[in-house]
């Protein structure tokens, strides 16, 4: 599944289940998020040692009411309960698993909901709030503001985060001096082979990498139109180069630097990690960054939007790559890491020590039990 929130709860699931425990996996059939119409069969079967059974999903995004209570938060207004209701019963809802809950929740030692946006997870955690973790994977934007999602958050027996930068945010919105343990997820090492990268692609020499979802809320059009001024202004130094789902449009006068790969495989991700110069995360909306995380296992330093918290904050912990927060900064940072081999190469590296010793799975795992009162 495309999207960071899914991600960590797959790879969670498999590990978890892969060292003796028992784990069951409720979702949705939908594998689109923005249409949620059910794709995968309904039912239950064993996927990596987890049991899996998918549900069939609601949404009402469609309706002009729920357009308009969404464009109110969006904006910043205040919105009455009852239509923050509305908006998480019309953003993606699944009654079936709902039902499923009521009637089988009682057998689950522990529920665990992510993310937080979605009325899956604020309906869901209602029903067993004393038993209920929720892994919000929370952003500073105007949803997580809404007093629904804080009276949540402080309704279930307990938080946990993905990222010190995340857990600020959620002491900042519950005003709570200890709101939840830091967990986040695991890596293994990947092999990776830049070679065979350059091989099936047209891509030749230095290029800055994408990798993840394509749209406004990942700050990717951004990303294109600062590589199309730099580009222009400095010819020939490098290419940009685009993997993941979802539409971007390439300005003409770039597109002889700017290379959209769009979906592509594992192994494909990892060798396009192993052979780009830099690896840019643009965005200001993470709670961990995933991708950001990979290539730095990969040895690749990393360029990130200063306005994010939690990737500026990898990036200080680790010593893995530069910042950014506006064109003439990042033009700059970009040029630096291209110019300055010993440089890139030595921010590689830390980045790599840093998630191979604060992202393994033995020590996510152990954090995870942990909050969850479960013995090791």
């Amino acid at each position: 599944m495309v999207g960071g929130a899914e991600d960590l709860a797959r790879r969670t699931a498999e590990e978890l289940a892969r060292r003796g425990h028992k784990v069951s996996a409720l979702t949705t059939r939908a594998v689109d998020h923005f249409t949620w119409k059910d794709h995968f069969p309904a039912g239950t079967r064993m996927l990596n040692g987890v049991e899996v059974t998918r549900f069939g999903a609601r949404t009402s995004l469609g309706d002009p009411g729920l357009r308009k209570v969404l464009a109110a938060i969006t904006s910043g207004s205040t919105v009455s309960e009852t239509d923050q209701e509305r908006w998480l019963d019309g953003v993606v809802m699944s009654d079936e698993l709902i039902d499923h809950l009521k009637e089988r929740g009682a057998g689950y030692s522990h529920l665990v909901f992510l993310p937080y946006l979605f009325g899956t997870t604020y309906f869901g955690s209602m029903i067993y709030p004393e038993r209920s973790y929720i892994v919000p994977c929370l952003h500073d934007e105007p949803y997580a503001h809404q007093s629904l999602i804080t009276k949540m958050l402080k309704r279930v027996k307990g938080l946990v985060f993905n990222s010190p930068g995340e857990r600020a945010l959620a002491a900042r919105l519950l005003d709570s001096g200890d709101p939840g343990p830091v967990v986040g997820m695991g890596f293994n090492v990947h092999p990776t082979d830049a070679a065979a990268f350059f091989d099936r692609t047209h891509v030749r020499g230095d290029f800055l990498l994408y990798a993840g979802r394509r749209e406004e809320g990942k700050n990717t059009p951004m990303l294109v139109d600062y590589f199309r001024r730099f580009a222009a202004l400095n010819p020939g130094e490098a290419k940009l180069v685009l993997m993941g789902a979802g539409d971007i449009p390439i300005p003409p006068e770039a597109s002889h630097a700017i290379f959209d790969l769009g979906r592509v495989s594992e192994t494909q991700k990892w060798d396009g990690y192993a052979a780009a110069s830099v690896f840019c995360q643009p965005s200001v909306n993470e709670s961990l960054s995933i991708v950001l995380l990979e290539s730095w296992l990969a040895g690749t330093p990393a360029l990130v939007h200063r306005e994010c918290d939690v990737t500026r904050d990898h990036v200080r912990a680790s010593g893995g790559g530069l910042t950014f927060k506006d064109y003439p900064s990042f033009a700059e940072a970009l040029m630096e890491l291209l110019s300055n081999r010993d440089l890139a190469r030595r921010m590689g590296e830390s980045g790599r020590r840093y998630v191979l010793e604060e992202y393994n799975w033995d020590s996510v795992i152990k954090r995870l039990l942990e909050a969850l009162g479960v013995s090791y």
